[in-house]
This record gives structure tokens, C-alpha cells and sequence, in this order.
């Protein structure tokens, strides 16, 4: 097993080439952040409340959370194989994120915010919708996800779920200004990602959606007459 692993780690394959998304991440992190604690402050808002479950962080964090899903969406439509189960993968938990992040509704909030009925809904369907993209995927492209989670190319992923790991350690400490601005960073991270899969989609020669999706289902009518 330690060999396979250790074979699995020095083999080839696609790289992640945008190396310095941590940094700009981290950059474009601290200056929104800071800038809407800046307005915020000034409008007389305290530093806890700015910071606070709901507050001002958390809104930037939604709006981080719903142009990487945007973005990924896109980017899946116009790519092929790998570079989209990696863009669906990043619609998909960036559409959990953006569920588990909006508040419930209650009382006098009742625009921006989800039941409790329908949140366990859309993070369930996000879920799902992500494990069959992965089967499907596999099924396809035997060995696409060994491929698709090598370190090579899922660091960013990775790197981000150990910054929102620390952000949940934070709350536990009950350090809230760390734990939002953690999970802002790792927010961030998943949105660099996707923007540089979109980037990648535009160089990509894909015919449009709605032909590739009649090919599919062609084949698919196809391969149940044969049986």
C-alpha cells in the first residue's frame, strides 16, 4: 500500500499552473475585509458586530461563495473531462458553503435567508448531484478521480479546507474575528479556482452544450438497443 501510494505521488499528469492563488487569495482577502470594516466602523458598527454570524464578513463571504458558483457553472459548460468534474466539483461545494452561510429565516429576516426545511434540501442536492458527476466521471475515465485529487493538482482544494478547518477551530476558541477571516481566506481560495477554470474554459475549442448533451443521449439510446 505504501508503495502504491508513494508511485500514485510520483506519477504524471495535470498540474495546477496558477501557483500564487494562495497569495493573491490572501491579498484580496485583507484588503475587502479591511475595507468593509473601514466603512462599517465608520458607520458606528462595532468591530464584534461587524464580524458577528450574519454581519457585514459574512455577506462578502456569500457573494465570494456565489461568483465561484457562477463561475464554475460556466466553466463546466465549456470544458472537457478533468477541468469539468473540477468545475462542477467547485459549483457543487460552493453551493453547500453558500446554503450553510445564508441565514435562517426568522422573525424579521425574510428576504435574504433560507428555511430550515430547505437548507438540509440544497446542501443534499448539491451533494448528490457532486457523487454522481464523480461516478459518472469515473465510469467514463477509469482513473480520472486518482487523478482529479493527486496533490499535484488539488492543492488549492486541499489548502482550502485546512484554512476552513482552522477557521472551525476558531470557533471553537471562540475567536470570532479569526474565524470569519479565515473563512473568508478559504472562501476566497475556491473563488480564485474557479475563476482560473473559467479562464481556461475561454481557450477551450468545445462545441456548445446542447449539442454535446443530444451526442450523449444518442449514445446512451444506442447503447440500450444493443442490449
Amino acid at each position: 500500500m505504501h508503495t502504491r501510494i508513494l508511485a500514485w505521488l510520483r506519477s504524471s499528469g495535470p498540474t495546477w499552473q496558477y501557483k500564487r492563488i494562495w497569495l493573491d487569495a490572501l491579498i484580496v482577502t485583507l484588503c475587502l475585509n479591511a475595507l468593509a470594516w473601514l466603512i462599517f466602523a465608520k458607520l458606528g458598527m462595532p468591530t464584534s458586530v461587524i464580524f458577528a454570524e450574519d454581519g457585514p464578513i459574512e455577506d462578502l463571504q456569500s457573494l465570494s461563495l456565489a461568483i465561484t458558483a457562477l463561475l464554475g457553472i460556466v466553466a463546466a459548460t465549456k470544458t472537457r473531462i478533468l477541468a469539468r468534474f473540477v468545475a462542477t466539483a467547485l459549483t457543487c461545494i460552493s453551493v453547500v458553503f453558500f446554503a450553510r452561510e445564508m441565514p435562517i429565516c426568522r422573525g424579521s429576516v425574510t428576504v435574504y435567508c433560507v428555511s430550515k426545511t430547505w437548507l438540509p434540501i440544497i446542501i443534499a442536492a448539491a451533494v448528490l448531484i457532486l457523487l454522481i458527476a464523480t461516478i459518472v466521471f469515473e465510469y467514463r475515465h477509469r482513473g480520472g478521480i486518482s487523478r482529479a485529487i493527486h496533490p499535484r493538482l488539488s492543492w488549492p482544494l486541499g489548502f482550502a479546507a485546512v484554512v476552513l478547518g482552522l477557521s472551525q477551530l476558531a470557533e471553537q476558541l471562540d475567536i470570532v474575528v479569526m474565524e470569519e477571516s479565515l473563512e473568508s481566506y478559504g472562501f476566497m481560495i475556491l473563488t480564485f479556482s474557479a475563476a482560473w477554470i473559467f479562464r481556461f474554459s475561454r481557450s477551450q475549442q468545445v462545441e456548445p452544450l446542447g449539442k454535446r448533451a443530444k451526442a450523449s443521449l444518442t449514445r446512451f439510446k444506442h447503447s440500450l438497443s444493443n442490449h
